[in-house]
Order: structure tokens, then sequence, then C-alpha cells
């Protein structure tokens, strides 16, 4: 059992009891609670401990009634000043500054820092005894104090809880209310993204347009999660995706059963440009008749390659000769094959690839700037971009040269690679300009990330030959979700780059309200 636990109970009890949320309904019962299961709570003993500082002609008194709680014992201390005679101004006194003291110290503890440090210095002056004109300055710190708009909390509240209410517990159960209505959105808005996800992949592309539909539904109210109906329509969705499949698999495989057709038929015109032995056709042969039999719809396949495997036994004993006289040809062309596709490989991943700055070349971003924005056409998934450019990069290749110039390129390379998210594509548009693809962001993130690479290169110490090279960078950022196609997306965005420019350069179009540290 916890604090938490007692609290949780505490308010479980009081609306059982329809007891209202008052602080000494709630103290009576927390205390109550509390020293059931054996916890000492100093709030709970405040009463005994402010008995203890009376007199004892008032301990003596307050033992004869039923004095429970400190509410009650404020209570019995007002009724004896209401019972006090001018004749008893002495009593009077001492009772009115016992009063006084009491409420000072619960005021010490309010969650106001000036009205705390108040109360403590008035208790301060009180036990020192202090002199008429000391309690004349405290009385006027607390007029002031009491007179400052900002002592008002309920308007404030009242804005939170979007309430007019002006009972604070009312006030705020409407904000935690709120508070966990907006952290179940945000859970429902992820659960919605792994629904949809789970959805498109598959052998067929039929149902991708009832894919996209119940993807916007869902991201615009992704309450809707709860409802039945909804529930019925993925239940049918992903039914019916099981179904095409199905029927795409055999279709697949039926066209599969005619391509073997076809290669029994031409084996003979292939052998010519294979090295596989007759042995080794043998043992392919004993492998498919070792296949087990009851494997459904591909018995057919197997009974096709049985064929095809007694067509290649048949010619293999026939072209065995002519293939020995003709490995040697087969292996250099194999090699060369190797050598032309290994060459091929390298050249489409340097085509894609920026050599200098190790970033994604202009050929790769337009790829990757087709797929994320297809991405939004069909599934409302944003994205949004950002140009960059070094400011006075051709001053700095004619004071400090071309290689200067490649070395604070290749630098600033590493310096996005360090800065952008995994998802993030970023590459060299041309010269010294660079552009950002920021998948899944909406335009604030972009104007985010974007600052960060303007502060960390502005901050950054590029060095040539022990020389500080002075360089900064301006950027323009746009969000798809403003344009209606990419053309209009990539010229805005090339627009607010060169207001940058024009506006003094090493900044960002839009500016940001808000300062990002690197």
């Amino acid at each position: 059992m916890t604090i938490n636990d007692i609290v949780k109970e505490t308010i479980q009890t009081l609306n059982a009891q329809k007891t209202p949320l008052t602080p000494h309904n709630y103290q009576v019962t927390f205390c109550r609670i509390a020293n059931k299961y054996g916890f000492s709570i100093e709030e709970c003993h405040t009463k005994e401990k402010f008995v203890k500082r009376l007199n004892e002609t008032l301990q003596n008194d307050v033992g004869k009634y039923s004095v429970n709680t400190l509410d009650e014992l404020l209570i019995y201390l007002v009724s004896s000043l209401n019972r006090l005679t001018l004749g008893n101004s002495g009593k009077q006194k001492l009772v009115t500054m016992t009063l006084i003291r009491h409420l000072l110290e619960h005021i010490a503890r309010f969650p106001d820092k000036k009205s705390r440090e108040l109360a403590l210095a008035s208790l301060e002056r009180i036990d020192r005894l202090s002199d008429l004109n000391s309690f004349e300055i405290i009385t006027e710190k607390w007029e002031a104090l009491l007179s400052e708009n900002q002592m008002n909390y309920l308007p404030r509240l009242q804005q939170m809880a979007r309430s007019k209410s002006s009972d604070l517990a009312q006030l705020l159960d409407q904000i935690e209310t709120l508070l966990v209505k907006s952290e179940s959105n945000e859970k429902l808005s992820l659960m919605v993204e792994t629904v949809i996800a789970s959805l498109t992949p598959s052998l067929a592309q039929t149902l991708d347009d009832e894919i996209a539909t119940l993807s916007y539904t869902l991201q615009n109210s992704p309450e809707l999660l709860y409802k039945n109906e909804i529930h019925t329509e993925l239940k049918k969705l992903i039914e019916k995706r099981i179904f095409i499949d199905k029927k795409e698999v055999k279709e697949r495989i039926l066209s599969l059963d005619e391509i073997l057709s076809e290669v029994s038929s031409k084996i003979v015109n292939l052998i010519d440009n294979t090295n596989v032995s007759y042995e080794k056709v043998r043992e392919i042969k004993t492998e498919l008749q070792s296949i087990d039999k009851n494997s459904g719809d591909f018995d057919a396949i197997k009974q096709k390659l049985l064929k095809i495997a007694d067509t290649l036994e048949f010619e293999t004993k026939q072209l065995g000769e002519i293939m020995t006289r003709e490995d040697r040809v087969i292996v250099q062309m194999q090699e060369k094959i190797k050598r032309l596709e290994s060459a091929l490989k390298k050249a489409k991943q340097e085509s894609k690839v920026d050599f200098l700055t190790g970033l994604v070349s202009k050929r790769g971003l337009d790829e990757e700037l087709n797929r994320v924005d297809k991405s939004y056409r069909r599934y409302q998934i944003a994205y949004s971009i950002g140009f960059f450019d070094i400011d006075h990069f051709k001053n700095i290749n004619d004071t400090y040269g071309h290689e200067a110039g490649d070395l604070i390129l290749k630098q600033l390379g590493k310096l996005f690679l360090e800065l952008k998210r995994d998802v993030d594509i970023v590459g060299r548009y041309g010269g010294e300009e660079f552009l950002a693809i920021l998948p899944n962001t909406p335009l604030e993130g972009a104007q985010v990330f974007a600052e960060k690479i303007r502060s960390r290169v502005e901050s950054f110490r590029f060095v040539y030959k022990g020389a500080e090279v002075p360089v900064t960078i301006s950027a323009g950022v746009a969000s798809c979700t403003e344009f209606d196609n990419q053309k209009a997306l990539i010229e805005e965005a090339d627009r607010r780059l060169y207001e940058a420019k024009r506006n003094g350069r090493n900044q960002i179009r839009p500016p940001l309200s808000v300062k990002v540290t690197a």
C-alpha cells in the first residue's frame, strides 16, 4: 500500500458515499484511511500540534469539546473570540493571535510563492514580538499582494478546463478529463497507422482504393476505432483481401504451369547455355521424385518438372561431348557476365549517391520525391521539403580556392547526415544547393529541422589550411499540404529560399517563432 493507493481509495470512498469533494471531507477521509493502514501522516496530526501551542487554559477548554479536526479547532477558536467581552481584552488578544498564527501556517503551505514567503515572514514577526510599525508594514504587504490580478487563478483554470465553473475540484476534474482524452487520441492515431499498415502489403492491388478511403477516414477521426461499424468494415476488408490473394496465388500457379510447358518444349535450345552435367540432372530428378505427392496445387508443377528432368537427361546424353568442348568458353562468358553485372551494380549505386558529399544525388532525390508524393496522394501521408543554399559560396571559392569549397561541401554533407532522422532523405540538388525530404512531417517540423541545420552550420568551425572559413546557410521550407501538386511545392520552397537570401541570408523562410538549439 502506497500514498497514491490511499489517495485513490479516498476519492473512491467519497464518490461511493456521494460526499462532496471538499478539502475538509478529503482530509478527514484521507487521514482515517491512512490510520487504518498504519501510515503516520504529519498533516493528519496538525490539530494536535496547534493544540500544544495553546496556553494551558485554552488546552483545557479544547479538551472539554469534541474537537477532532483542524477545521473544528478553528471553529472553536472563532467561537471563543465571539464570546469574549471587552473586559477580557487580554484573553481576546491571545485567542486572536492564536487564530492569526493558525491562518498564517495554513497560508504558508499554499502553492503560491509570494503568499508562502509573506506568510513565513509574518510568522517570524509574531514569534519575535515585533513592534506595531512592523505589523503595519506586514499588513500593507498583504493588502498589496491581495490587490494583484495574478492572485486570481480561477480564470486561468476555467480557460484550461473550458468551463465556467467556480468550484476548484470540479475544474481539476474537467482538466484531467481533457488531458486523458488528448492522450487517448494520440494513442488512437498510432493505432490507426498500425491498422492501415497491416492491410497494405499484399500480392494483389485490387483493394487499394478501399484502403485509401478507410485510411483517410480513420486518420481524421481515430476515435472511430471504437465503433462496431468500423470493426465490421475492417473484418470484411481483411476477409476480402485474403480471398483475393488466394485467387491471385492460384492464377500465378496456372501461369507457372504454362511457363514450364514452354520451357520443356524449348529445353534443347537452352541446353547449349548451361553446364549442368548428366550426373547432376539425375540428382535433380531424384530430388523431385522425393517430393510429397500430397502438395495440393503444386503437384501439377511437380509432374511438369519431372518431365523437364526426363528431357534434360535425354538431351545431356546427346550433347555431353559438345558441352565438354565448350566448357572453357562458357566459363569465360560467365566470368564476363559477373564482371558486367558488378560494374552495372556499381554504376547504379554511384548514380544515386553524390561522390563528394556522400548524400543522395539529384537523380536519387527525384525518385524519392516522387515516391513520397505518391504515398501522400494515395494514403494522405504528408511530407515537407526544404531547400538549403550556402551563403556567398562563390566568394569562398574565389578567396580560399575550389579545394576549400569542396571541403566545406563534404563537411556539410556529414552535418546533414548527423542531424537528419533515419527516414529523412537529404541530397545534393546541384552546386552548393541541397534538398531535404522529410516524410510524415508538418511545416513546423520542417522549420525546426531547417533551423537546427542553420544554427549548427553557423556555429561549426570550418578550417582550411589553418584558416577558419566563416560559413552560413539559408533555407526555404514548404509542406505538401499547402499545394495541389508537387511542382507547386518545389517552386514555393525554392522561392522561400531566395526570399531568405534577399532578406540578408543566414535565415530560414518561413521563420520559426520558437528558438531551437541544434
